[in-house]
């Protein structure tokens, strides 16, 4: 029998939150050394950071008391939600341009990037799609002509909705933030793959998304630009100038070696044009050595490892679909920002989740997580229900058992 009988994980939670406390002590670590240069007791990257993570736990909260049927209703109406926010950031007078990319909505006091938001909202519709997703039953046909009436038509008939989640991507991609598309693609791929949609639909959806990704590189120049003048980083035109932040950030790990130079000895975050954000980790393997980076990397792959677990054995699709593509959001965030750092990957603008300064991140992250305890407690199990026969005085199904003796 099917009873909505779920239970909640604390120790995501629990991983989530020691995952926070230790990126505002990197925050702080990779930040005072700048900050007390202005003349300020505190980064002010840590005090937006602090701000933001109790904002973000109570969203969590919030969010993870919803339930799941409401939020498989809404679904389409949060990804609706987040490309008008990305529409948004191209109004004059709203959108704000940092750094020559135009991804924030100015709320004066803070900002906001949508596209952040674009991971949750589509792991959210993608499951919601597949939860209510009856196959369309082949049919005996005699022409192509009647498959395609009796067969195709209905299931792109279907499959149409995905359309919005095909739109958000290319959103995200016009704001010039190819790390963001790669991983609101990683983190719907995960979404399809862990709630169980049809192989073939997968392997045609990966080739897809190989093949639009390069499009989409050589259509930039900035971005095949960039791609050479990564490989060249090291050469003496470069090693100043394009290559000048990956070349520090793989300094400063060499020189953390196993255990590091101590805290506050460390030389990137005098140097690192962002030292609170994407590359946050190089202060962290600069100071504290290897082990202090596979300790925070293991914090985070904890958290994936535990949210695959919960998916894994999850017998409701859109529990297993939200899970799975959560757990695939982190993991793969966490793998190009570790290897951006490490200088195997060109800086793309991805920051380690729950660790880098940024407040649509860590919100948009926490409600994920909320989400994810919203959905197990909701989610429905077997649950075998017992005959107490002890109970009834010898009744079963309302009638007398004869004995036989």
């Amino acid at each position: 029998m099917m009873k909505t009988q779920g239970q909640s994980d604390p120790l995501v939670t629990v991983l989530a939150l020691v995952a926070t406390v230790v990126g505002l002590l990197a925050v702080w670590d990779s930040g005072y050394a700048r900050a007390a240069v202005n003349g300020q007791l505190v980064p002010r990257e840590l005090q937006s950071q602090i701000v933001f993570s109790l904002v973000s736990v109570v969203v969590g909260v919030l969010v993870s008391r919803m339930r799941p049927s409401r939020m498989r209703k809404a679904a389409w109406v949060g990804l609706f939600l987040v490309v008008v926010g990305m529409v948004l950031v191209e109004l004059p007078g709203v959108g704000k341009e940092i750094n020559g990319a135009r991804r924030w909505i100015d709320f004066r006091l803070f900002t906001v990037q949508p596209a952040e938001f674009a991971k949750l909202a589509v792991i959210v519709f993608l499951a919601a799609l597949l939860a209510a997703w009856k196959p369309v039953k082949a049919k005996a046909v005699k022409h192509w002509g009647e498959a395609v009436d009796r067969i195709w038509m209905p299931r792109l008939a279907k499959a149409f909705p995905a359309l919005l989640v095909v739109v958000t991507i290319l959103m995200v991609e016009r704001e010039r933030d190819l790390g963001t598309m790669m991983v609101v693609v990683a983190a719907g791929f995960g979404t399809l793959f862990v709630a169980g949609a049809d192989k073939r639909l997968l392997a045609c959806l990966a080739a897809a998304a190989l093949v639009t990704g390069g499009a989409f590189i050589f259509k930039e120049s900035y971005r095949s630009d960039r791609i050479a003048n990564h490989i060249h980083r090291w050469n003496d035109d470069n090693v100043d100038g394009p290559g000048y932040q990956t070349t520090q950030s793989e300094t400063a790990l060499a020189q953390g070696g196993l255990l590091g130079v101590g805290l506050g000895n460390g030389r990137a975050k005098h140097v690192l044009p962002a030292p609170t954000t994407d590359f946050v980790l190089a202060t962290v393997g600069e100071e504290f050595g290897l082990v202090g980076s596979l300790a925070v990397i293991g914090l985070l792959a904890a958290v994936t490892w535990r949210l695959m677990v919960r998916a894994l054995a999850s017998q409701d699709v859109f529990a297993r679909g939200v899970l799975g593509g959560v757990a695939a959001w982190i993991a793969f965030q966490t793998t190009v920002n570790v290897l951006m750092v490490n200088g195997a990957f060109p800086p793309v603008g991805v920051p380690l989740p729950f660790v880098s300064a940024g407040g649509s991140s860590l919100v948009a992250l926490w409600a994920a997580v909320g989400l994810c305890q919203a959905v197990l407690c909701g989610e429905k199990v077997v649950v075998k229900e017992e005959e107490d026969a002890s109970g009834r005085d010898g009744w079963r199904h309302g009638r007398p058992r004869v004995s036989r003796a």
